[in-house]
């Protein structure tokens, strides 16, 4: 399903090193919001509710967030072919649960592709489309790009398709959803995290958006088994549950990403 290049695959784990490097740009530009201080889930979520009393739009927030994921994945996905691990035209993997993150990973998807390079999104769900609104509206949206490909993983079986040549793709961008509420992940989130776990083990970077999956952003509950990314980004401010030393080893590097809030939705940032 993955069209693979016409040369042989490089693998081999890139360092956390080389990824630092690749990202390094973009972090130092947005350190700022790296150093603030950390909050919860349910703070966070009360700055983004004050933004919107401000009179800011939903569609504002998600496209700020749209516009920083796809700069810094489209960073990691350069970085990995200039580094002759990945072949030039190489897609970038989504792996799309259906919580909000999905939005947030389908709309930096659209931005992606719109700047040239191929996407592969895989849909990890029941259902023909993503179940939260906004990942539903960016979905339809990437219908009409033609350098964007989408796909429906229910189960294992059809994650299989996607097994060889994943190791050529320049990037998994995760978006399963770090809830660890469930004793068992459902199964369209298991085949998720089985592509995750290859692609790692074959060398690919993986960018989780908000937290990697089995990683729950609200309690930092963390699920036996979840792959971990290299790194993961998050909005406005760094997350508590993102910083513990157990976490840390799920998280990989962590960036935190300004969003284009009214200035009075979070004074203590100013």
């Amino acid at each position: 399903m993955l069209k693979r290049p016409s040369r042989p695959s490089v693998r081999g784990v890139m360092s956390p090193e080389q990824i630092s490097a690749w990202v390094a740009p973009v972090a130092t530009r947005w350190r700022k919001h790296r150093n603030l201080a950390p909050v919860s889930m349910a703070a966070m979520r009360g700055i983004e509710a004050k933004a919107l009393r401000l009179g800011h739009t939903p569609e504002q927030l998600l496209a700020s967030g749209g516009d920083a994921i796809a700069e810094l994945a489209l960073a990691l996905a350069k970085g990995r072919i200039a580094s002759g691990a990945a072949a030039p035209g190489a897609p970038v993997f989504i792996l799309a649960g259906s919580g909000a993150e999905s939005a947030l990973a389908l709309e930096a998807g659209l931005r992606i592709a719109a700047a040239g390079t191929p996407i592969v999104v895989a849909l990890c769900g029941t259902r023909a489309r993503p179940e939260h609104a906004a990942a539903s509206a960016a979905w339809d949206r990437l219908e009409s790009l033609t350098n964007a490909r989408r796909f429906r993983v229910p189960d294992m079986r059809e994650a299989a398709h996607f097994r060889a040549g994943i190791e050529d793709v320049a990037l998994v961008m995760e978006a399963l959803g770090g809830s660890t509420d469930a004793i068992v992940p459902p199964v369209p989130t298991q085949a998720g995290i089985d592509l995750v776990i290859r692609a790692r083990a074959a060398g690919v970077p993986c960018l989780a958006i908000t937290a990697p999956v089995g990683l729950d952003p609200e309690t930092g509950s963390r699920r036996r088994g979840a792959p971990g990314a290299d790194v993961t980004i998050t909005l406005h401010r760094p997350l508590i549950t993102l910083l513990s030393e157990t976490s840390r080893k799920l998280v990989g590097e962590l960036i935190v990403a300004p969003l284009d809030l009214p200035r009075d939705a979070d004074t203590l940032a100013q």
